[in-house]
């Protein structure tokens, strides 16, 4: 990289070549899965493998001109893999399959340790194998190890000039590219130009310059005898080629002369029409909204308490909560992103935990277009990882035990993503031996863990979820240390959705996830109990009724009231708040959908719906069971908003139904539906 580049564009740049390699890989991870769930009995399928080798061939242009050498000869061997591949050279197999998920693997850990400053993995038996499949060194364009070798200013000066004739005797020839505005809108960019000058031979070597007054270049090292024919066509396009001779190229900076902290400059280019844009910067646009919708809500009350009303204000105030509603929802589509970008990290961690087990196992995905909020995807990398590692280890049995019980010697783990109005649905299903829930209550016993000697599928989840609850004795690669699934279980919950399953023993098991697309704007009901507001996610509300005093029963010191096709356990919010209980004759009532099962809030006034802006409590000293966080009304009020999971536990109707069902978030009617 050249030394005209200041600290701060050397930051910006080696930013955009992070986040280029992010997108290349993710896209190269859906590409392999595709051929992973093809299989490798029949031919690969052509257009998967050219998108791979295309992604492969830009990552390693763009690691050139960062000098992450490593990744660069990884890349290139590769591409001589795939080359080889596509022309029918070697044969398609599990070991080129594992070979391309292994490279990709180790491309991602280079990437990451140049990011953090931290050694690079080994990288040396990898490229063996792949220049295995590779073309003959006369024909490849071999790139030698970092190690021995030298950069272009030292290669070219080895070399001699043009002959007579004007060929270069030595194969290497300088291609110029000068961007601009009316190339690019010609789609004349970076990438097209490397790929038009691959066509005509390797590239040796990629790197930018910056001219005098600011202008960039960048120069591309050809192993050609001689440049393209159409020379004047390539100028017409910023493209002007030159024997490369002596002095010509400037030399690499010594390989220690920069301090081991100070990260290594950097360029990536994207399509002209995407921006990339930090997270950061769209939580930061997201909470000026929040603090928009706040503010139209106190316009909202100051608009009511206009003696006679003011038509013509409140016709500004509607168009401006639409608009305001209208925003929210593009910066929300704004920070979506496919379920992809962790669906395509786990089929070939299926394949390895099967292979290092002796299962056989496939993951089969399903609705991996599916968006949900980066934010949300970065947190459930994790999560979603331990439940299928799970899925192998504990649900999925060996090929003799399937065989015996009358199942497919492969069995089959699939994850499934859905969107349901303002949530997203994940589901983890294994045709397994399912969970049995005595010998679940037999470990829990033995554990000191309280559980009933018949537990429901809600308590089974709840102790499967408690730290230090392992149905192993002994750890191995994949589970048996008690940790995992309280991780995944408060992880959840900290993203406000929640976590269920459903189990047949000796048949499948399937855990289901429920999120929230996005964390920041929440729809609400208002409720109050003895004089204390609060808010309720809309989405745990299933409908309203008003409940009658002379229709509640007490049985084994629990309230419960008749609903549908049996009893409905109560919650009283002003017991919870320790206050005196109401005496009124005819109470709202909220019923709650919770994983732990169906619950009645009983509330005294429900004041309606209300978009709120979710203001997470960070403070461990202010973190209180029943409440997930505060907002604030258009008066300036603050409002708790209750969690409902904390609320119902221990106090639940266990679901009879196979699959929860659609919440109808049915608007509050009647009496308790007039505005505070």
């Amino acid at each position: 990289m050249s030394g005209d580049f200041t600290p701060e564009l050397q930051t910006e740049l080696l930013e955009d070549f992070y986040a280029e390699c992010d997108e290349l890989l993710s896209g190269i991870r859906k590409s392999l899965a595709h051929l992973e769930h093809a299989g490798a009995t029949d031919p690969p399928d052509s257009a998967a493998l050219e998108s791979i080798y295309r992604s492969i061939h830009t990552l390693k242009g763009i690691a050139g001109i960062v000098g992450l050498r490593a990744a660069e000869q990884l890349a290139h061997g590769t591409e001589g893999l795939l080359r080889s591949l596509s022309r029918g050279e070697s044969a398609w197999s599990e070991h080129s399959l594992d070979l391309l998920a292994g490279a990709v693997q180790r491309l991602d850990q280079l990437v990451a340790a140049h990011r953090l400053n931290q050694p690079p993995p080994d990288t040396e038996s990898l490229v063996a194998q792949l220049r295995q499949y590779g073309t003959p060194a006369g024909t490849r364009g071999e790139i030698a190890p970092a190690s021995s070798t030298p950069s272009p200013g030292r290669a070219l000066a080895a070399g001699a000039g043009p002959d007579a004739d004007g060929n270069n005797p030595q194969g290497r020839w300088l291609a110029i590219f000068s961007p601009s505005a009316e190339l690019d809108r010609r789609g004349v960019n970076i990438n097209a130009v490397r790929e038009r000058l691959s066509a005509l031979g390797p590239i040796v070597r990629a790197a930018p310059s910056v001219q005098p007054g600011g202008a960039m270049q960048f120069e591309f090292l050809l192993a050609v005898p001689e440049p393209p024919s159409d020379v004047e066509g390539w100028a017409r396009d910023g493209i002007q080629f030159r024997p490369a001779v002596a002095g010509q190229s400037e030399p690499e900076p010594a390989p220690d002369s920069r301090p081991q902290s100070e990260p290594a400059p950097g360029l990536a280019t994207a399509p002209s029409h995407i921006v990339r844009v930090e997270l950061s910067r769209l939580d930061e646009l997201m909470r000026i909204v929040g603090e928009m919708v706040i503010h139209r809500s106190r316009l909202e009350e100051r608009i009511h308490q206009l003696n006679g009303g003011q038509s013509g204000l409140q016709e500004v105030n509607l168009s401006l909560g639409r608009s305001l509603r209208e925003l929210r929802e593009a910066i929300t589509r704004v920070r979506l992103v496919p379920v992809a970008e962790i669906f395509t990290r786990l089929p070939f961690a299926v394949r390895d935990l099967g292979r290092e087990s002796g299962k056989k196992v496939r993951l089969a995905l399903e609705g991996e277009d599916t968006e949900i909020d980066k934010y949300v995807v970065e947190r459930l990398k994790e999560p979603l990882l331990h439940l299928v590692r799970n899925a192998v280890s504990h649900g999925v049995e060996s090929p003799a035990e399937r065989l015996a019980a009358g199942k497919r010697e492969e069995a089959v783990i699939r994850l499934r993503a859905a969107t349901d109005g303002q949530w997203a649905t994940i589901e983890i299903h294994d045709d397994g031996s399912g969970i049995d829930p005595r010998t679940i209550a037999a470990r829990a016993a033995s554990l000191g863990e309280p559980i009933s000697n018949s537990p429901t599928e809600a308590e089974l989840l709840d102790v499967l979820c408690r730290p230090g609850f392992s149905t192993r004795d002994e750890a191995d690669l994949a589970a048996g240390r008690g940790v995992g699934m309280a991780v995944v279980h408060n992880t959840i919950r900290e993203l406000g959705g929640t976590l269920s399953l459903r189990t047949q023993p000796g048949q499948w098991t399937s855990f289901r996830l429920r999120l929230p697309l996005t964390l920041s704007i929440a729809e609400t009901f208002l409720v109050s109990a003895a004089g204390q507001l609060c808010a309720i996610p809309q989405g745990f509300v299933e409908e309203i009724v008003l409940l009658a005093a002379t229709d509640v029963r007490t049985i084994q010191q629990v309230e419960v009231v008749s609903y549908r096709d049996g009893v409905l356990p109560l919650v009283r919010l002003r017991a919870l708040f320790r206050t005196e209980p109401s005496t009124v004759a005819q109470v709202p009532m909220l019923i709650l959908s919770t994983e732990r099962g169906l619950c009645g809030l009983v509330v005294d006034r429900v004041h309606g719906q209300r978009e709120v802006v979710v203001r997470s409590m960070h403070d461990p000293l202010l973190q209180v069971p029943g409440v997930a966080g505060a907002t604030e009304l258009g008066d300036g009020r603050p409002v708790l908003i209750l969690d409902p999971v904390d609320l119902t536990s221990g106090a639940v109707r266990p679901r009879t139904s196979p699959r929860p069902p659609v919440p109808s978030r049915a608007a509050p009617t009647g009496a308790f539906a007039t505005a505070s």
